[in-house]
């Protein structure tokens, strides 16, 4: 006789999820640990979370990027966006020494271009981790995508996955991690599905319903303490 108990299919291998939770962990060691992360704001497309209205070409980029270093928690950061040159040179503050964070002229649609800032702030707070990520320099550029999922911008991040192709997880694994955020911030999933491109709610409701499966995982991620100090100690050099 068929159970109507089965338990659901995973939504990802076990490799996958479980590297995902040691991220997790990761990140919450070097950033404050679960109480401080629970501060952390799940960065949405609507107007309450970038009000700035009327603005065209370098300024709307500029505010843009200063509300994503804003809800990032970052804005004590030293660091700055302009176009990429039109030679295609690197573009760097050297006399200052503050990072530069570059976009390409002409392509200001707002999700990728939140999701692309989102993604280099979450480098630069990783560089300042002493600790590898899980699985090492092999996986660094993973496990920045992951951060940038961690820091609130997994709506962003997902939505704008096929465009940004250089990114190294995909849909399914940010879909994974925002459904991880959700669970440690304990959001209804369903609050956050009319955000994400429509294709993309299935995956959302079946990662959810996944991992409502490893809530011992979540039990060991809610006594992780800071091993480090504050993120807000993290500032980079100014001069």
């Amino acid at each position: 006789m068929r159970s109507f108990f089965t338990k659901p299919k995973p939504f990802l291998d076990a490799p996958r999820r479980d590297w995902q939770f040691a991220v997790f962990a990761w990140l919450l060691r070097h950033c404050g640990g679960y109480p401080k992360f629970l501060d952390t704001t799940l960065v949405l497309p609507i107007e309450a979370h970038f009000p700035d209205r009327g603005l065209s070409g370098h300024a709307a980029v500029a505010a843009l990027f200063r509300r994503v270093r804003d809800h990032a928690g970052m804005a004590d950061w030293p660091c700055m966006v302009e176009p990429e040159p039109a030679d295609g040179r690197e573009l760097t503050a050297n006399s200052s020494r503050i990072p530069v964070i570059t976009y390409k002229n002409g392509e200001l649609a707002a999700m990728p271009m939140v999701g692309a800032f989102a993604h280099e702030l979450a480098r630069m707070l990783v560089e300042t981790f002493e600790e590898p990520p899980p699985g090492g320099a092999p996986l660094h550029e993973p496990a920045i995508d992951l951060a940038a999922v961690f820091i609130g911008f997994g709506v962003f991040m997902a939505n704008s996955t096929v465009e940004a192709t250089r990114y190294d997880l995909n849909e399914g694994e940010f879909v994974h991690a925002l459904a991880m955020f959700c669970q440690l911030r304990k959001i209804p999933p369903e609050d956050v599905a009319p955000h994400l491109n429509p294709h993309l709610r299935k995956y959302l409701r079946l990662a959810a319903r996944d991992l409502a499966q490893h809530e011992a995982d979540f039990q060991k991620l809610r006594s992780v303490f800071s091993v480090a100090p504050d993120v807000a100690e993290h500032t980079l050099p100014t001069r």
